[in-house]
């Protein structure tokens, strides 16, 4: 297994972890405010990722597509930071939704093939914890 498999693989543990405490303690706020705040970086990350990818391109192309789709993930973790609870986690799971969306349909020329199929992967397995967070929080 490559170390990026690894560490994706890793990184769905805290979702499932704040799930679960979401799922036990239905009244910890704490356990909520871990899942959007795991949930809020881990977009903003994946935005950085788009940013690095846009810094291969060459200036002549149409990179600033691309550095502008990069800022929008941190946006969108922001507006769940600053969300009720529910709304926030709906925020998030159609976050990460729409950025493996584009990156399916219309992946930067600067994207390996195994990154795309990592983050299908990883897509699939955070969504669920972020859409069962909005299910139990309300």
């Amino acid at each position: 297994m490559t170390y990026p498999r690894i560490l994706g693989f890793a990184g769905i543990v805290p979702f499932y972890l704040s799930l679960i405490a979401v799922l036990l303690w239905p009244q910890s706020q704490l356990a909520l405010v871990a899942l959007i705040g795991y949930g809020a970086v881990i977009l903003s990350f994946l935005g950085a990722v788009h940013w690095g990818m846009a810094m291969q391109l060459p200036e002549q192309t149409q990179a600033w597509r691309s550095y502008v789709f990069s800022v929008v993930p941190a946006l969108l973790g922001w507006l769940a930071l600053i969300s009720p609870y529910q709304p926030a986690l709906i925020v998030l799971a159609a976050g990460f939704g729409w950025v493996w969306l584009r990156e399916y349909q219309n992946p930067p020329t600067t994207m390996p093939a195994w990154y795309r199929q990592l983050r299908g992967m990883l897509t699939a397995a955070i969504l669920p914890a972020l859409i069962l967070g909005a299910i139990f929080s309300g």
